[in-house]
């Protein structure tokens, strides 16, 4: 993780929170950090830019760090947030991660626990960018999923059975079933025609050992009769499922 880090210390003695900012920046060459003065200026920075990680005090007048957190948290539920604090109790730290606190720190006399902190802030930030990335790679996938021109199937397994947990539009056209009705099915009840069944468990079998399939050519039964098509597909590592993926060989019924 090489990306700068905006850091925002909320405090609402601004001598300390210039103190924790001058320290963490000290500390990690990477971070950029910038000070609020109690949640009303903190609320006021997030507002206009969303900070990479939140540092906070708990025992501020009118809303205190808890507060200030479920305030966040109503806009920025991912947003990293770390109490820092003078009074630690069991009863705040529980509060604290009832209202969904990243991460809690009780400050010291000395400056170890700037170190620390900026640890829990690196690893925060670090967690939070790969999540953000998973979700990201995760609506790529949805939409490439959508648009492919060929029909797609997504299947886990239950009892051995490839149960189907959606399918692309273009499955919907050419099989002719709609998602609502084969979604939580089988797909081989609704696909594989009579005296196919030795081959569709053959190819199960090969997923559920997580091997992928390169192309086979199958036939299959649509709404409108049996048709030949060209099988490939992407299964998961650990052979819970995976998807499949149809070409249409031809036209007329198999």
């Amino acid at each position: 993780m090489s990306n700068p880090i905006r850091v925002l210390c909320v405090d609402d003695e601004p001598d300390f929170a210039d103190l924790t900012a001058t320290y963490l920046e000290r500390r990690n060459g990477r971070f950029a950090a910038e000070t609020a003065t109690g949640p009303d200026g903190g609320s006021a920075v997030i507002e206009e830019r969303p900070p990479d990680c939140i540092v906070s005090d708990y025992d501020m007048p009118k809303m205190n760090g808890v507060e200030f957190l479920r305030a966040v948290r109503e806009d920025h539920p991912e947003l990293p947030f770390i109490l820092f604090t003078r009074k630690g109790s069991e009863e705040v730290a529980s509060e604290a991660i009832s209202a969904g606190v990243t991460d809690y720190l009780q400050k010291g006399s000395g400056t170890h626990q700037y170190t620390v902190l900026a640890n829990r802030v690196t690893n925060a930030v670090a967690q939070a960018r790969a999540e953000d990335q998973l979700q990201e790679e995760r609506r790529r996938f949805r939409l490439l999923f959508e648009r492919l021109s060929q029909p797609t199937v997504e299947v886990e397994y239950e009892s051995d059975a490839p149960i189907v947990k959606r399918v692309n539009p273009a499955f919907e056209d050419v099989f002719g079933y709609e998602a609502p009705k084969i979604v939580g099915s089988s797909l081989d009840a609704h696909i594989v025609p009579p005296g196919r069944d030795e081959g569709a468990s053959r190819i199960n079998q090969r997923v559920q050992a997580g091997r992928s399939l390169e192309s086979e050519e199958v036939v299959r039964r649509t709404t409108d009769g049996t048709r030949e098509f060209l099988l490939q597909n992407a299964v998961y590592n650990d052979g819970s499922g995976g998807s499949a993926i149809y070409t249409d060989m031809g036209d007329g019924e198999a």
